[in-house]
């Protein structure tokens, strides 16, 4: 469970008021899941339901908010892309202490690859996977399709991709 410890990081990291209170911030995962196939490998995904609570918090709880979905860009990007997930992605509830401070409590589902290769004298290796970032998409370009004997069966121009992104997908790496 990598990614609920780098968002604990992130926030810890960015938000000034958890950088002087670490101990303001706890997460919680409740009925989090694992699953699998029967495909060849040993791999399996985690499915992690992460709350956190921010106690006392003196700040506006949407930078908590801005600084979260910078993470999810990076780290769980589908909640944003996906039209379906992005509805309930990112759930919050606060409880106003006073009126300087305020508990605010986030819920959103994580999930997270694991790769498992078996090793020599049967030691498994577990790596986690990169999350497939979005990168600019590639110019438009003059484009031809050939049959196998090289004849020229149609030409034409891919489509121009301004503001346009591409999802690259990340390998696994080899231990």
């Amino acid at each position: 469970m990598k990614k609920p410890i780098s968002l604990r990081e992130h926030l810890v990291s960015h938000l000034k008021f958890l950088q002087n209170n670490p101990d303001k911030l706890s997460m919680h995962i409740e009925s989090g899941r694992y699953r699998t196939t029967l495909a060849n490998g040993y791999g399996m995904e985690s499915i992690s339901p992460v709350k956190f609570v921010i106690q006392d918090f003196t700040g506006d709880a949407d930078l908590i908010a801005f600084l979260l979905f910078q993470w999810i860009r990076v780290h769980q990007s589908e909640l944003l892309a996906n039209l379906d997930k992005n509805k309930d992605a990112v759930k919050f509830e606060a409880e106003f202490i006073d009126n300087d401070k305020v508990d605010v409590m986030f819920e959103l589902e994580l999930t997270e690859r694991v790769i498992i290769q078996q090793q020599e004298h049967g030691v498994y290796n577990f790596s986690y996977p990169e999350e497939p970032q979005y990168q600019l998409a590639s110019p438009a370009t003059d484009c031809e399709l050939l049959d196998d004997q090289g004849n020229l069966l149609a030409t034409w121009t891919s489509v121009e991709t301004l503001n346009t992104v591409a999802l690259e997908m990340p390998l696994a790496k080899k231990p």
